[in-house]
């Protein structure tokens, strides 16, 4: 029966070993891409909604700005201080 010599019976046991510690290293960084992934998504589930959030709120603005020129006719609004400025 043949054996493997010392250096040969280390050289495979090397390979084995980088074999394996490859492999688990693969499962790391496919778990971290999932991760991500699933970051990913709820960053765009969240940007959609704030993006929804924003476009009322501009609706909103549209209504008030309507309805106070109705009242106070065209100017500007100083936002700290209520004063209306008439357009020059």
């Amino acid at each position: 029966m043949s054996q493997l010599t010392p250096e040969e019976l280390q050289s495979v046991k090397d390979l084995q070993s980088k074999y394996n510690q490859t492999v688990f290293e693969i499962g790391v960084a496919e778990t971290q891409i999932l991760t991500f992934e699933r970051q990913i998504a709820k960053l765009r589930d969240d940007k959609t909604a704030l993006v929804k959030d924003l476009e009322t709120i501009e609706q909103k603005e549209a209504a008030l700005v309507a309805t106070l020129q109705t009242v106070y006719g065209n100017g500007a609004i100083n936002p700290e201080t209520g004063e209306i400025t008439a357009p020059q």
